[in-house]
């Protein structure tokens, strides 16, 4: 699910600038709800000490930014699922306040709210899971399924020595994914929370003698999502393997290993509680020293690039049209970015120069640690096998990345005519640990009738690795 920034100032080329403010007061200048991460995350453009609450009737996450101005009207968000809904407005006129408000008959605890200040003038509200709480105007919430795990990358929902076949479909506004389990047996029906990754919601249901659905209610935005059966269970991951991986990643398209425990259906909480919030950190100012001296390079060899061919190994990636594996196609197409970049003198380093199984972090670490200057993970897109309509190759960034995100689409599409989705901004792993410009390039989709079949021709992977080799060069000035 993407993180979408609520900016309350004026934007130009993606950038973020800050609003005109009173001279005697603070600005918020944006507020972001990662529904990954289940947290709140807010920026001033000085430093400010908010102060946070749970208020009750009905239950409400209060967190108030004194010395602060909006700038504008309320803005509200809604969420869906335990959150409803969060919005931002001017409570007083020397006071912003943000609110989180729970869907009826849910509420957090709120011991287990915790603040922390990256910095005096950026916030993160970390919220614990919402619960249940018994109401008599809520129909009950059905107990946990002792079978079922969140996980870290994923799902995770046992079946007690069923091995069924595994068929997974969206609907066409993309908010519920299908997964059919065919050759399984159930208990009964039941609906159990998740509120993690972008997903509301699983229902579980027996809808013929044999069959299982389980419909993941998510939002649109979601990535698409696969499952796999083994000796442990049934594992529900996002197809395109990087989605949910976090600091502490787990391999790509792993089977869980580790849960988190489901709440507590019920909760006590009193009508109004103060939340404590740390004192922001210090600024401080860093000590002038001298810079480090640049790495020793040849002298035709000035800016060190890194290729990283996403998956590999136990890891294929995406599956697509005839069996075409997202490895067997960013390969050769990495390889030969490499050759071209070579050539015209730029120093280049592959994570990966055979099929090979490499997790997120080594990736990453390879290249912070040789001290490129530019990486570059290059993938093939998947929609779902029965979305074969859905083609063209797109590029993400997620911070200081985005003008080479830029140059390498606009040379996709101009060099391969390939259609333009666009160049988009994501929380990947491998783009939030590298320490340089870092780009996440999509080639088509491997499930995709016409992109499939580009992908699958030699020619055709050359010319696309020409394009991205030129959008690098670009980008450097080459």
């Amino acid at each position: 699910m993407k993180a979408n920034w609520f900016f309350l100032g004026a934007i130009a080329a993606g950038t973020m600038l800050n609003c005109a403010s009173a001279a005697d007061a603070a600005q918020l200048v944006s507020w972001q709800f990662d529904a990954r991460e289940n947290r709140l995350i807010f920026n001033t453009d000085t430093r400010v000490q908010p102060s946070a609450k749970l208020i009750s009737n009905p239950d409400r996450l209060v967190i108030d930014l004194p010395g602060t101005r909006l700038g504008r009207g309320t803005m509200n968000r809604e969420i869906g699922g335990a959150i409803a809904s969060i919005r931002a407005g001017q409570f007083q006129s020397r006071t912003t306040r943000l609110v989180v408000e729970f869907a009826e008959g849910y509420t957090i605890d709120p011991q287990q709210v915790k603040f922390v200040a990256r910095t005096p003038n950026q916030w993160i509200a970390q919220l614990p899971n919402p619960i249940a709480r018994s109401l008599q105007s809520v129909r009950e919430i059905p107990p946990s399924n002792p079978d079922f795990q969140i996980t870290r990358n994923g799902l995770f929902l046992r079946l007690n020595g069923q091995t069924p076949k595994v068929s997974v479909d969206r609907s066409r506004d993309r908010r519920q994914i299908y997964i059919h389990l065919d050759g399984a047996k159930m208990a009964s029906p039941q609906r159990q929370p998740v509120n993690r990754y972008g997903v509301r919601d699983m229902a579980i249901e027996q809808v013929t003698s044999n069959i299982v659905r389980l419909t993941l209610n998510v939002s649109p935005d979601s990535p698409n999502w696969t499952a796999g059966v083994s000796s442990l269970g049934l594992a529900i991951v996002p197809e395109a393997g990087q989605a949910l991986q976090e600091d502490s990643p787990a391999p790509e398209n792993s089977y869980p290993v580790a849960s988190e425990p489901l709440p507590r259906p019920e909760v006590n909480v009193p009508r109004s509680v103060n939340i404590p919030v740390p004192k922001p950190p210090p600024t401080v100012r860093p000590p002038v020293t001298p810079s480090p001296a640049p790495m020793r390079r040849t002298p035709n060899s000035r800016v060190l690039v890194t290729i990283d061919p996403g998956h590999g190994g136990r890891d294929p990636g995406a599956i697509g049209v005839g069996g075409l594996q997202e490895k067997d196609v960013i390969l050769p197409i990495s390889r030969e970015v490499a050759q071209i970049l070579e050539k015209h003198g730029v120093a280049v380093m592959l994570t990966r120069r055979d099929d090979r199984f490499i997790s997120l972090s080594g990736r990453a670490e390879m290249a912070n640690r040789a001290g490129s200057d530019i990486f570059v993970s290059i993938h093939a897109n998947s929609a779902g096998r029965s979305r074969t309509q859905v083609n063209g190759a797109e590029t993400f960034y997620y911070a200081t990345g985005r003008r080479l995100a830029q140059n390498i689409q606009n040379r996709m599409i101009r060099d391969t005519g390939m259609k333009n989705r666009g160049v988009k901004q994501a929380r990947f792993y491998v783009l939030r640990n590298t320490a340089m410009p870092a780009a996440l390039v999509e080639v088509g989709f491997v499930t995709g009738r016409s992109d499939a079949a580009k992908l699958s021709s030699p020619n055709f992977r050359s010319q696309m690795a020409q394009a991205i080799a030129n959008g690098i060069l670009d980008y450097i000035g080459r």
